[in-house]
């Protein structure tokens, strides 16, 4: 399915600048807390096909059956981040990701949350709370609104 391997923070700050160069910490600073957490990780940084299907990491723990995969995004600033609704007048990474799980990451205040991808966005869809003026297709949320209570975990 997917191959094993690490897409550096060099590369990403190549590819992407400034923006990689954040992603590429929050992967690190990620990889290093799932793996002191999950029996297995999945590294799938390198990866062109799980990259495209916006896969960063597959989690797994010998009582479960299956791997969870997930996307790390470095955008979470205290309590806040943003999901990318639309882009270019198209579905945003939201909406196109195939993981199961989205992290959002703050490298400088050690913490992270993280959401089941298909709960959130049955949520999103109910509550319309990305309708209305966006920053570039961007939509932010707060990760401790009482809406969210249910599906938004914090960790570390």
């Amino acid at each position: 399915q997917y191959i094993k391997n690490k897409m550096s923070t060099k590369q990403l700050q190549e590819k992407f600048g400034a923006a990689g160069l954040k992603g590429g910490k929050a992967e690190e600073w990620l990889f290093s807390k799932l793996d002191a957490v999950y029996d297995q990780v999945i590294d799938l940084r390198e990866d062109w096909k799980a990259q495209t299907d916006g896969i960063d990491f597959g989690i797994k723990k010998d009582t479960w059956h299956n791997a969870y995969y997930l996307d790390c995004k470095g955008n979470l600033k205290g309590s806040e981040f943003y999901i990318e609704y639309e882009q270019s007048y198209k579905p945003g990474w939201f909406w196109k990701s195939k993981s199961d799980r989205i992290y959002h990451v703050d490298v400088a205040n050690n913490k992270a949350c993280w959401y089941s991808l298909p709960e959130m966005r049955q949520a999103i869809s109910q509550t319309n709370c990305c309708i209305g003026p966006m920053n570039g297709g961007l939509c932010k949320l707060d990760a401790n609104d009482k809406q969210f209570k249910n599906i938004i975990q914090w960790m570390w």
